[in-house]
């Protein structure tokens, strides 16, 4: 496995906007950034959340997983089939996007069962 610094880095085309931010709303947008940045933003928002024990909270962290398990899937096909290469990095970090989604199900499960006890 080699790393992210191929395929995946700032300068590269699918380090940014994940390549695809770029040639629809342009190289100039605000939201062609690099990718690091959605993945800060994206694991800031899970743990503030994370902090929340309320169904709508629940709910928002598994859509919000639910789409970095989308991104995940779509960058290990470019890293895979286009720049044919392999990142430890990345597929740790799919890895962890994985077990984020399943624990906020079951954060989900949780939520709700104590929320029924409490209406009782």
């Amino acid at each position: 496995m080699a790393s992210a610094i191929k395929g995946f880095s700032m300068f590269s085309r699918y380090g940014r906007g994940f390549g695809i931010v770029g040639p629809i709303l342009g190289e100039d947008s605000p939201l062609n950034v690099p990718n690091s940045l959605f993945g800060i933003l994206f694991y800031f928002l899970q743990f503030v959340l994370g902090q929340r024990h309320t169904v709508n909270a629940v709910w928002s962290l598994i859509i919000m997983s639910v789409l970095s398990l989308i991104g995940c899937v779509y960058l290990a096909y470019i890293l895979t089939f286009v720049l044919h290469d392999a990142c430890v990095v990345c597929v740790t970090t799919y890895i962890v996007n994985i077990l984020l989604f399943i624990v906020n199900v079951l954060k989900l499960n949780v939520v709700k069962s104590i929320a029924v006890k409490k209406s009782k």
